[in-house]
């Protein structure tokens, strides 16, 4: 009997497979299997003896294709059987729309008469497994299913950039972080034999809306001269008037100063240039946290250190940086290499002394 499921509509599960038995026929007509097909059988199963004694009444083939794959105990086993089968391909949680079944599936009775030996007759996980693609089976059967399927998915966040004057240029800060929505996606899914093979989207609901990851970029210009408290007003750092200070590392192997502190070109050049190779190392001054290690805008690469006692140092123009924020260093540390980004004509590590907020004049600090 042919099994066509065409214009199942809306059952989460589909209704019992029904074989429909022709009145006073062995061989069952083919008609399609639709939900709601009613099996009936206008014949009455007479027992036979068979060659060991036991009575049995007729089992029955479950055909696909003219070729007999499973026999099985009654046409309520064939129905049941192929049933489950059909249930294995659909989906857990979605609603069947329609169901179809490619191949020519019949039932057929078998033949017995008195005496005749004892035929192997599967039970029904037996028959399902023989039937069903996958999972060992030998796979007779192509199940289509058209269903829909409601899952919920999240929604990305954008990114919203704002400009601040708090940040020199290249200089980024995230201001709010961004947090997802959900929404709820209803599809149309076509799968066959369980996996799916279409799928379409058919409806989206936002159940929550998304919020933007709010970043601010800096637009304060900065290179090198300037100074004052205002310069150097970053939360976090140590600030302590009483203390007192001795002398620092010399941050690099070779001193050569390019460029002092003081007036320069009628403005402050707030710390020392000292001149070396590309890639040359660049050590900690004394022993502390890097509060930032990053791009300072026309500082270029920069590594920042608190020490702890209202003393903070800059390491600027590096080509790289091997530090990074939160970590804490030693003094003499190789923290970065020399380079000449930012605001920069030439290799060469900008150090900056800070205490207290204020600049100072590095040659005092340093232990040459």
């Amino acid at each position: 009997m042919n099994k066509d499921y065409t214009n199942r509509k809306a059952d989460p599960v589909p209704s019992r497979v029904k074989i429909l038995l022709a009145l006073g026929c062995t061989l069952l007509m083919a008609v399609s299997i639709i939900a709601g097909t009613v099996f009936a059988s206008g014949e009455k199963e007479i027992p036979v003896v068979l060659a060991d004694g036991s009575v049995i009444t007729p089992p029955w083939y479950i055909t696909i294709d003219g070729e007999k794959v499973a026999l099985v105990e009654s046409r309520e086993t064939a129905e049941k059987t192929l049933d489950q089968v059909i249930r294995t391909y659909q989906g857990e949680d979605s609603l069947v729309l329609d169901v179809e079944v490619k191949e020519a599936v019949e039932a057929e009775k078998m033949e017995l008469k008195h005496g005749d030996e004892p035929p192997e007759i599967l039970t029904t996980a037996e028959a399902k497994k023989k039937i069903t693609k996958g999972n060992g089976g030998d796979g007779y059967l192509t199940v289509i299913t058209t269903e829909e399927a409601v899952e919920e998915q999240p929604v990305e966040f954008e990114e919203e950039f704002k400009t601040t004057a708090e940040l020199y240029v290249g200089e980024m800060k995230v201001e709010e972080e961004g947090e997802e929505g959900t929404k709820e996606v209803t599809k149309r899914v076509i799968r066959e034999n369980g996996q799916s093979v279409a799928e379409e989207v058919v409806d989206e609901e936002i159940l929550e809306e998304a919020e933007n990851k709010v970043i601010l970029t800096g637009i304060k210009e900065y290179d090198g001269y300037g100074g004052g408290e205002e310069a150097y007003g970053e939360e976090g750092i140590s600030y302590d008037p009483a203390a007192s200070y001795g002398k620092l590392r010399v941050p690099v192997d070779t001193v050569r100063i390019t460029s002092g502190f003081g007036q320069r070109w009628g403005r402050l050049h707030r710390g020392i240039d000292l001149a070396l190779a590309q890639g040359s190392s660049i050590y900690a001054a004394d022993g502390g946290v890097v509060y930032f290690s990053g791009w300072g805008g026309t500082y270029g690469n920069i590594v920042k250190i608190d020490h702890g006692n209202g003393m903070q140092t800059y390491y600027a123009h590096c080509s790289k940086l091997l530090v990074t924020q939160g970590q804490t260093v030693g003094r003499g540390q190789r923290i970065a290499l020399v380079g000449s980004t930012g605001n920069s004509t030439g290799p060469h590590l900008h150090f900056e002394v800070i205490v207290n907020k204020t600049c100072r004049d590095p040659v005092n600090f340093l232990d040459f």
